[in-house]
């Protein structure tokens, strides 16, 4: 009897043992498509830290280009001449117009009229009256030719003075 219960423990035993195995086989095949999933998973992760990576690449190089942007467009705020600002305006250089300056619609500074030959003599940018009047006799006098004589040679000379103006302002040449 104690053979017979002996030889059922020792099949208990060896059944316990085979089942265990096959439980154990069962894992394994379980084990194997976790480590397949993970390794799948790792492989997904990998790309992903590489495309994040480029990611933050082009966001530092975009933070840059922004940087430098901002900068050129303070530049722009800081100094620039607007269309529509009504207040005074500096332009600390030259401006070269290819047609002619208005100001609201009319044209107040054209291209330069060539062509004009410099005159010579003393300019009058003196006082200068527009409106002097001559007493001139029947017979004239030498005193009545000369008052009108000199006051052609100040008109003469104002008329120079105004052209040395427009010279100077590059309107003649």
């Amino acid at each position: 009897a104690d053979v017979g219960a002996i030889a059922g423990k020792a099949n208990e035993v060896g059944q316990g043992a085979y089942d265990a195995q096959v439980k154990n086989d069962e894992q394994d095949v379980i084990l194997d498509k976790h480590e397949k999933r993970i390794t799948k998973t790792e492989e997904d992760i990998s790309g992903i830290k590489v495309k994040l990576l480029e990611i933050e690449n082009d966001v530092n190089g975009l933070k840059i280009k922004v940087q430098d942007i901002d900068g050129k467009v303070s530049e722009i705020i800081v100094d620039y001449v607007s269309l529509s600002r009504t207040g005074t305006q500096t332009l600390a250089s030259s401006l070269n117009v290819s047609g002619s300056y208005s100001v609201n619609g009319t044209k107040v500074v054209g291209a330069r009229q060539t062509g004009w030959t410099a005159a010579t003599g003393t300019a009058n940018k003196g006082a200068f009256n527009a409106d002097l009047t001559f007493a001139v006799s029947d017979t004239y006098t030498q005193s009545e030719i000369q008052a009108i004589a000199n006051s052609l040679i100040a008109e003469r000379r104002r008329t120079k003075a105004l052209e040395d103006a427009l010279r100077a302002h590059g309107l003649i040449d």
